[in-house]
């Protein structure tokens, strides 16, 4: 039995915010809290740890949900859909730099929510972060010193820690980069979510907080992968949906 999604809402109407809370619990989603402003999201996404952050852009306060999304990726990263009757290009505009998986105006249909957010999830657990083949092959990332050139090809797998993301590179990679170095994970000053557009194809999100490049996966068991000298636990739920995006050769 799957476990339900856990939704933080966001919305400074009360009313609509109930309405979503009753029609989404019905549909067999959980409602792990509700927030009217920057400061009551901040702490909900701290307490409850949502699945996915259903968020208005006009809040209570000063602060509006796109500055606020900013903020809650900081803690943790989860696929965001937007809800608001604002329609000016302006806004759009900056909402979408936070990379949503949905913009939705009011007033928003439970159905239409629903599947919106069914496909977040689904996309957010399939891998579907190939960036543009006409990206560059490379890329200028922040460390505490500096900023280094990293080569997508040359990255074995990215994990979150908290606002920041540790990059794991090939052996040739990392001391092509630090030549005089003992190997060990780079601490890049940029949070999963904000690396994610800049990856190639190839790329596959295995959890929240781990991104793999399947061109280096050596070995699959049970519950864990094995790339290069790297064991990497394969979260509950998440082997089934990497073996049918791979190319695997099965039994039966």
């Amino acid at each position: 039995m799957e476990t339900p999604l856990r939704i933080l809402i966001v919305e400074d109407d009360l009313f609509m915010a109930t309405d979503m809370e009753e029609s989404l619990s019905k549909s067999g989603y959980i409602i792990c809290g509700k927030a009217t402003s920057y400061e009551d999201a901040i702490r909900s996404m701290e307490q409850s740890q949502p699945d996915i952050v259903l968020m208005d852009i006009m809040l209570n306060g000063p602060i509006d949900g796109i500055t606020t999304v900013k903020e809650l990726m900081r803690i943790k990263w989860v696929p965001v859909i937007y809800i608001t009757g604002n329609s000016e290009a302006e806004t759009f505009k900056r909402a979408k730099g936070t990379f949503p998986a949905a913009f939705l105006h009011k007033p928003v249909r439970v159905r239409e929510l629903a599947a919106q957010i069914d496909l977040a999830m689904h996309n957010f657990y399939a891998g579907n972060i190939a960036g543009s083949p006409e990206l560059p092959d490379h890329t200028f990332l922040p460390t505490g010193s500096g900023y280094i050139r990293v080569i997508k090809t040359e990255i074995l797998f990215v994990k979150a820690d908290r606002g920041n993301s540790e990059l794991f590179l090939t052996p040739a990679g990392f001391h092509r980069i630090y030549p005089t170095r003992t190997y060990h994970a780079i601490n890049i000053s940029l949070n999963l979510g904000r690396l994610l557009p800049y990856l190639s194809a190839g790329f596959y999100q295995l959890s929240r907080s781990l991104v793999i490049n399947l061109a280096y996966i050596d070995r699959i068991e049970s519950n864990q992968l094995y790339i290069g000298s790297h064991e990497i636990a394969i979260p509950d739920g998440a082997r089934k949906p990497l073996i049918n995006y791979l190319q695997v050769v099965r039994t039966r």
